[in-house]
């Protein structure tokens, strides 16, 4: 399967055009991700819902045919209040999350995304805990904070106790692909088993997501993603950590190909 990360309703229907099997729903992709709008979620969700009604999804899309389409993605919630590579939460952020989790679950989406960690980087047991008692029934992903905790196949064992049914990691490296990333990965799928299905992500694409699927990831993660650069702001000011100089827009037909990929294996 392949998941698509995306964080605007653009690219929400372009991943589902090109046959997305679930949506990761963020806001601020160039942040690494972080909780969307409410107002993203539910116009989402109203799109997957019209889709499993055999609607087309918006009326913009009267003659573009997606009305055939047979699948509806799934659409899982990322779950993160703030930027930064700590995932350290104080108690005032894990009320606005828990807050966030009751309002996404009152859409009836399918899944959340989320990852904590303690002051010296081990799982947080404790905030999981409360996270994954807040969204039952609902399924969680533990996200990319696996890839800055220590001792990862201890921290696996963790996550497994917890009910996290799936981790999103690159292996604890820049990309999934790197080679050290690779033997991570397979080391996890030995160590979880059946029990937690490992995801890689970041730098997952075209040309290397066949390598993943071969040695046993049931899914893969990606943007499918192409950048649009944004106007210049000619008074120099900045408005955000990334200088908003652009972007990124899920292209539909990187996901089309990916998807073929994939359906190869």
């Amino acid at each position: 399967m392949l998941e698509v990360c995306i964080d605007s309703l653009e690219s929400a229907i372009n991943a589902i055009h090109g046959g997305a099997d679930e949506l990761e729903v963020c806001s601020s992709l160039t942040e690494g991700g972080l909780t969307p709008s409410v107002g993203l979620v539910k116009q989402i969700m109203d799109m997957v819902n019209n889709m499993a009604a055999g609607k087309p999804i918006r009326k913009s899309c009267q003659d573009c045919g997606c009305d055939k389409l047979t699948k509806r993605p799934k659409v899982n919630v990322m779950i993160r209040c703030r930027t930064g590579s700590d995932f350290h939460y104080s108690v005032e952020e894990m009320d606005t999350m828990l807050s966030d989790v009751d309002i996404f679950k009152a859409y009836g989406v399918d899944r959340f995304v989320f990852g904590a960690l303690t002051e010296t980087q081990a799982i947080d047991v404790a905030n999981c805990e409360k996270l994954i008692l807040q969204a039952s029934p609902t399924p969680v992903t533990f996200h990319r904070a696996f890839d800055v905790c220590t001792a990862p196949l201890f921290s696996i064992e963790k996550l497994v106790e917890l009910g996290f049914d799936r981790l999103l990691t690159s292996g604890q490296k820049a990309t999934a692909s790197d080679p050290e990333a690779i033997e991570l990965i397979k080391s996890l799928i030995s160590k979880a088993g059946d029990k937690v299905d490992i995801m890689p992500g970041a730098g997952i694409s075209v040309d290397n997501a066949k390598t993943f699927v071969e040695f046993g990831c049931k899914i893969v993660h990606s943007s499918c993603k192409r950048i649009r650069y944004l106007p210049q702001i000619k008074n120099g000011l900045s408005m955000g950590t990334s200088d908003s100089e652009y972007v990124f827009i899920t292209d539909e037909n990187i996901v089309k190909n990916m998807k073929e990929i994939i359906r190869q294996n």
